[in-house]
């Protein structure tokens, strides 16, 4: 999960944070995060599930582009939907890893993948997940929590793919009140931002829809366009 607190964060330079400035352009970017203890959770019937679907038909509804990155265990439970998502041009989707393992420390508590090895199964493992039930081969890449070393950042783009951080936190995780995403949001906004936020529903971020549909009309009155990752990076 992305928090808001930087003083939990180990964060390598070179990942990209923003697109070019001079252009009013967002990329809303949304993780589907899925630990190992998620997934445990999940089969054992105390979460009903960690799908968004109140997210995915508002960014439908108003026809908004979003970016999706994709946790290789979250795309093995809802195949579907990841196919889904991955037939509808709205939707980019990209690599958050398999598991969700911190690559560096400290990370929220998240758990830590050890070793250059392991680390890249995390990428090139997830990329395959991807790749084999969408269809697609993933382009970008984000590190669980944000958290990496050169190492790691020099390891994904050996892998073919290219990292990628935010300069907009929504704050969503384990936030309820929809109204404070909206002002995070909102105050930290500018040409060629990225805003990160989940799309895995309650228990963990209950809020993000509610709070999108406010901020999507508000933006798109202030003058932005959303794009994907792929648009607000070219050129």
């Amino acid at each position: 999960m992305a928090l808001t607190d930087g003083s939990q964060m180990a964060v390598a330079a070179g990942q990209v944070a923003h697109g070019a400035r001079s252009r009013r352009e967002i990329a809303l970017t949304f993780d589907a995060d899925m630990t190992r203890a998620m997934l445990a959770t999940l089969r054992s019937g105390r979460v009903s599930g960690w799908l968004d679907r109140r997210l995915f038909a508002e960014l439908r509804a108003t026809r908004t582009p979003a970016t999706i990155f994709l946790t290789g265990l979250w795309t093995r439970q809802y195949p579907a939907q990841v196919r889904r998502l991955a037939r509808d041009p709205l939707f980019e989707l990209a690599n958050h890893s398999i598991d969700h393992a911190a690559f560096a420390t400290p990370c929220f508590g998240l758990p830590t993948v050890a070793g250059a090895a392991a680390k890249r199964q995390e990428v090139v493992g997830a990329a395959h997940t991807i790749e084999q039930i969408a269809g697609v081969r993933p382009r970008y890449f984000r590190f669980p929590g944000g958290c990496a070393r050169p190492s790691d950042v020099s390891l994904v783009e050996g892998a073919g793919e290219r990292p990628v951080l935010w300069d907009v936190v929504s704050g969503d995780a384990f936030q309820r009140d929809p109204n404070v995403i909206v002002r995070a949001v909102l105050a930290q906004a500018r040409p060629g931002s990225i805003v990160v936020a989940h799309c895995i529903g309650a228990p963990n971020t209950p809020a993000t829809a509610a709070a999108m549909r406010v901020i999507i009309p508000t933006l798109r009155a202030r003058g932005y366009r959303f794009v994907t990752l792929s648009q607000l990076l070219a050129g």
